[in-house]
């Protein structure tokens, strides 16, 4: 079980089957996509909508969920801006996700009820929501349409700011720049890394083989279709594994992420 650490609400992820798969290798990509993974797949210790969740705690449900499926380590790729090499950083998502965890704000604090206020006065806001971003026109001016949304009062640009550095305290994303030294030229780089994405891609990749498990076992076995996807997915991939001849392979897979 995993305590969210902007909303405190406790979340646990249910044993997939082919079809949560299936719905995973074929979602949209971007927060929507992400947020209908989690509504599919995770149970909360209240009734809740996913839409309603912080999208700091989206992110870190699909960070956690790649973790346990893929492993900590993550690595995010680009081109070093001086010699146009290819560049990678590496680096473990349990780190990653501690130094974006939620910290107390000095300009605001917790007013009730999910609210809070800045405590030079001027403002009381809510920590935006999946629903919040995702109800925003893109051909709008974001950050003024989520602002309109979050804070209760017109407020002037500096209090806008002061709401905004509030917020990114009290509710981080799991977005931001990761830096390292290109190993041809020795310059230093920057990648914007979007964690929810990267995993988001990996779990997809991993999730589309579904298909080629189906095809296996129904072609080994004579099963249907919707018998080899009612099966957790953990025991259709060891079907399918057995059929290829690649058990030994998934065992030791298995006990090196348990």
């Amino acid at each position: 079980m995993l305590v969210l650490p902007i909303s405190g609400v406790q979340a646990t992820w249910r044993p997939a089957t082919g079809r949560d798969d299936i719905a995973l290798a074929d979602s949209a990509r971007g927060l929507r996509g992400a947020v209908e993974h989690v509504g599919n797949t995770v149970e909360f210790s209240s009734q809740l909508d996913p839409m309603d969740l912080p999208v700091g705690d989206v992110d870190l449900l699909v960070l956690w969920q790649r973790r346990e499926h893929l492993g900590d380590t993550m690595v995010a790729e680009g081109r070093c801006a001086r010699c146009h090499e290819p560049v990678d950083v590496r680096f473990s998502l349990a780190a990653y996700a501690a130094h974006h965890r939620p910290r107390a704000s000095r300009r605001a604090e917790a007013v009730g009820d999910g609210w809070f206020a800045l405590r030079a006065g001027g403002a009381t806001f809510r920590l935006p929501t999946a629903r919040d971003v995702l109800s925003i026109d893109p051909s709008a001016d974001g950050r003024g349409a989520l602002l309109a949304r979050c804070v209760r009062e017109q407020v002037p640009a500096a209090t806008a700011r002061a709401v905004e550095s509030a917020m990114a305290r009290l509710a981080p994303t799991m977005r931001t720049a990761v830096t390292g030294v290109c190993p041809e030229c020795g310059a230093g780089f920057e990648l914007e890394v979007d964690a929810r994405e990267l995993c988001m891609a990996e779990l997809r990749r991993e999730a589309v083989t579904v298909y080629d498990d189906v095809n296996l076992i129904a072609t080994a076995y004579g099963w249907s279709q919707d018998d080899i996807l009612d099966l957790p997915s953990a025991r259709r991939r060891r079907y399918a594994a057995t059929i290829a001849g690649r058990s030994s392979e998934l065992q030791q897979r298995e006990l090196a992420d348990a």
